[in-house]
């Protein structure tokens, strides 16, 4: 990932008319006449932000030329509304979307001129506003003059979202090239996600009220095959059969294909996209995202998903809706018998078994489909005979759940890609079944904030709980060094036994190390504060404040911990210049010690500078790794030291 970005970032200085004019074509081809309908602009526009952060395009000519094709294409769909009036809406797109034209005939009688504006904000609304407006008889000036509010608007909203992230982005990979990348996959298919529910609520939905009438119709006249086959769907024959036989079926399917994909006998390494999605997870390793990973882990667990499931089933009861609770209970066993059968199973060691990466604490995973289950049925219940709004809420916040679960267990190597999708598959079959029955077989009307408040003060509660036992460390097990002579290390530091320099995702060799101290960590820390070094700024929500200043001294802007294969570094110190500059060490353990038995560690002594980008974020940025270390060196009490090529040693 992170070399497909700088590839688009090389190309887009290379040729930023060319990305300009891209830029262009997509503003212009979102706003133009039925053509808007089909063309996702938020993220692309939200995208070029970033770029625009990351310093590959200008902001302000980007926010202009944005507004520009927005003004173009509604100034050509303005012409063919005044061109052919009403002629333009018997086209046969909108006989068969007529929904479209009457939400945007009503919105425009509702806000007259204004919904120019407006609409460019509200999706489908946006590409037929305009040729409405025309039609009706608005002056071009005065559509101008909204539209022209509303293109600039609309642009800001969703590019400068972009710069933010862009800036934060640049920051993480100030300090982590893998923490960098997670951001953007986690916020890539959290978006993906939420899009995804959207258009298979609404596409699931068309094709239910034309199917479904059909299919009752073949079943009320063939009541001997209808009664085995879509008796799910016929309210007047009982769904519980036939969800008990494609219960078993769908278990047996279950356990075949996990055991094929899987299996103990059939397979002795897991299949290359396994590797593969574990491997690049892998990558992305860092000590805070490993934090966020176990947290996130811990809404599948049985925990937290108990007491939802419980307090669930109680509020059903209490509200007197028993084919509610009935159809809870037949989720969750369900749920409980195939995570019965799938750890019968013989299926591969989970990755971090086969890699010997560590397990997470507690961690079973084959409960995810459970949790499946549970998160995804529970919207069903809520949202049955409700409006399509809340319907698609609902299922949005369970689709985030399962996305944030399935991306634990993922990057603490607990299951493979595969069989975890398969796992979330068979949950996601079941609740549409189960589903289904319900809904078509006289549903229970759930007061959606009687059950979802209980639900979530539960949730939260549980979560909370079990996030509490995680802030207790376990105990961790002593380093492991590799002992070496003093003379062997004085004469040859840079050895392949050391490294030299960081290691950032997928090992890629970052900053220069040129600095090795031998000596307790507690005696490197005193002698650097007596030589005027200082405790940089703690990482608190109130100091990180003041990256969102112009003017903060660098000395109060907090500096993220680097990641060096994996771990923070064990001790950063900050040695003031000026306002704006300072010096900044950071050492990490090397796993080596003297014969002495004096431990040896690695880093650097990096040159910082305050930047700040676009007015919006202000951090600060090394701009040299390799500064003069020999007034610095000297100046440190009772320590001896040595340069070897370009790494000093002290001791």
């Amino acid at each position: 990932m992170t070399e497909a970005l700088q590839s688009l970032l090389a190309w887009i200085n290379a040729h930023p008319n060319w990305a300009l004019w891209l830029l262009f074509a997509i503003t212009f081809c979102d706003s133009l006449f039925i053509v808007g309908a089909f063309v996702p602009a938020a993220l692309p526009l939200f995208a070029i932000g970033a770029l625009v952060a990351l310093g590959a395009l200008e902001l302000w000519p980007t926010l202009l030329l944005a507004a520009a094709g927005a003004l173009v294409g509604d100034t050509l769909s303005f012409w063919l509304g005044h061109r052919y009036g009403e002629r333009l809406f018997q086209a046969r797109f909108f006989l068969r979307h007529p929904e479209i034209v009457v939400r945007a005939r009503r919105f425009f009688e509702r806000y007259g001129p204004y919904s120019v504006l407006l609409a460019r904000f509200l999706g489908p609304l946006r590409a037929v506003t305009p040729a409405l407006s025309a039609a009706a008889g608005m002056p071009y000036w005065k559509f101008l003059l909204a539209d022209g509010i509303g293109a600039c608007a609309w642009a800001c909203a969703f590019i400068v979202p972009g710069v933010v992230f862009g800036a934060s982005l640049g920051l993480a990979a100030e300090v982590a090239g893998r923490l960098a990348s997670l951001l953007l996959a986690l916020l890539v298919g959290l978006w993906l996600a939420l899009w995804l529910t959207v258009v298979i609520t609404r596409r699931t939905s068309a094709l239910a009220s034309v199917w479904i009438p059909r299919l009752l119709a073949w079943s009320q006249q063939r009541r001997a095959a209808g009664r085995h086959g879509l008796a799910l769907i016929d309210d007047e024959l009982p769904e519980s059969p036939a969800l008990a036989v494609l219960a078993v079926l769908l278990l047996a399917i279950g356990a075949g294909l996990l055991y094929l994909v899987a299996g103990v006998h059939l397979h002795h390494y897991p299949m290359r996209i396994d590797g593969a999605v574990f491997q690049w997870l892998r990558d992305l390793h860092t000590p805070w995202g490993l934090s966020l990973a176990r947290r996130l882990l811990q809404m599948g667990e049985w925990p937290v998903y108990v007491p939802v499931a419980a307090v669930v089933f109680v509020s059903l009861l209490a509200l007197r809706k028993p084919r509610a609770a009935a159809h809870w209970l037949a989720a969750l066993a369900f749920g409980g018998a195939i995570t019965a059968g799938l750890y019968a199973t013989p299926l591969l060691q989970p990755p971090y078994h086969y890699f010997d990466a560590g397990a997470p604490l507690a961690a079973r995973s084959r409960d995810l489909i459970l949790a499946t289950i549970i998160y995804g049925f529970l919207p069903v219940l809520l949202a049955s005979g409700r409006s399509p709004s809340l319907r698609t809420l609902l299922y949005g916040i369970s689709s985030l759940l399962l996305l944030l679960l399935l991306f634990a267990h993922l990057y603490l190597g607990l299951q493979w890609f595969s069989v975890a999708m398969l796992l979330v598959l068979f949950g996601l079959v079941w609740v549409a079944l189960l589903g289904l029955g319900y809904r078509l077989h006289h549903p229970d009307m759930v007061r959606t904030r009687w059950v979802a408040l209980p639900v979530a003060l539960s949730f939260v509660v549980a979560l909370a709980w079990r996030w509490q036992q995680l802030d207790i460390p376990p105990p961790r097990p002593p380093p492991h060094y590799q002992t070496i002579t003093e003379a062997d290390w004085r004469n040859a530091p840079a050895r392949p036994r050391f490294p030299t320099q960081r290691q950032d995702a997928a090992g890629r060799l970052r900053q220069p190390f040129t600095v090795q101290w031998a000596g307790a960590l507690s005696d490197i820390d005193a002698r650097l504060r007596a030589a005027g070094w200082q405790e940089p700024a703690p990482l608190a929500a109130t100091q990180m404040l003041h990256w969102l200043t112009n003017s903060t001294a660098v000395g109060e802007l907090p500096v993220l911990p680097q990641v060096h294969a994996g771990e923070h570094p064990a001790l950063m110190l900050r040695r003031p210049i000026d306002e704006t500059h300072q010096y900044f060490i950071r050492l990490w353990p090397s796993h080596y010690r003297l014969d002495d038995g004096r431990p040896i560690w690695v880093g650097n002594v990096s040159l910082q500078e305050a930047r700040s980008f676009h007015r919006l974020l202000r951090y600060p940025v090394a701009t040299d790794f390799d500064p003069p270390l020999a007034d610095l060196v000297a100046a440190l009490p009772d320590t001896e030291h040595r340069q070897v090529a370009s790494v000093w040693l002290l001791w």
